[in-house]
């Protein structure tokens, strides 16, 4: 018998060059050609199938990993937009409160007050409207990082994927590093 069954596995080409010994009391030599051929015929259409499920899976993935790349570039620049617009929305508060202050202080400044430090006043307290911003700020911080997270367990789950790790392992056996 001249077969493969050395460990490694049978190909469809395998079986439909496989020979055996004659004998004089066995099975029907036309009957076993025609199984086999069968058999390899039947191994072949698998195992295109199977490549064209790993080819669909890859391609599928790939699709996967492009949207939420896409998802995860709208969500920064949402994320920097928003973090602009608080930045001018404080910045304006800021000016409008220092407006306010100067002109309160020069309401109440008798006409003899020494002239103001050059460098600006000084405030040694926070700021309400300033400190509102800062915690807002932290919180958007805060769920920006919880939709990235959520983002990254979704892109995680895709070596999930059946025929992913398959796919996977064998690029890495075609491209060692």
């Amino acid at each position: 018998m001249s077969t493969t069954t050395n460990g490694t596995r049978i190909s469809p080409s395998d079986v439909r060059t496989a020979t055996f010994h004659q004998v004089e009391y066995g099975y029907d030599p036309q009957a076993v050609r025609r199984f086999l051929q069968a058999v390899s015929d039947q191994l072949e259409a698998d195992r295109v199938q199977l490549e064209a499920r790993e080819t669909a899976g890859k391609e599928e993935m790939v699709r996967i990993i492009s949207q939420a790349q896409v998802l995860a570039e709208k969500f920064v620049a949402e994320a920097e937009q928003y973090s602009k617009d608080l930045v001018a929305s404080a910045r304006t508060q800021y000016s409008e409160i220092l407006r306010r202050a100067e002109q309160a202080a020069g309401n109440q400044a008798p006409a003899a007050a020494p002239a103001a430090p050059a460098a600006g006043p000084e405030y040694h307290t926070p700021i309400d409207e300033i400190e509102y911003v800062r915690t807002y700020t932290k919180v958007a911080q805060v769920q920006l990082r919880a939709v990235i997270d959520a983002l990254a367990a979704q892109v995680d789950r895709l070596g999930d994927v059946p025929g992913a790790q398959r796919a996977l392992s064998s690029s890495q056996d075609q491209n060692p590093r």
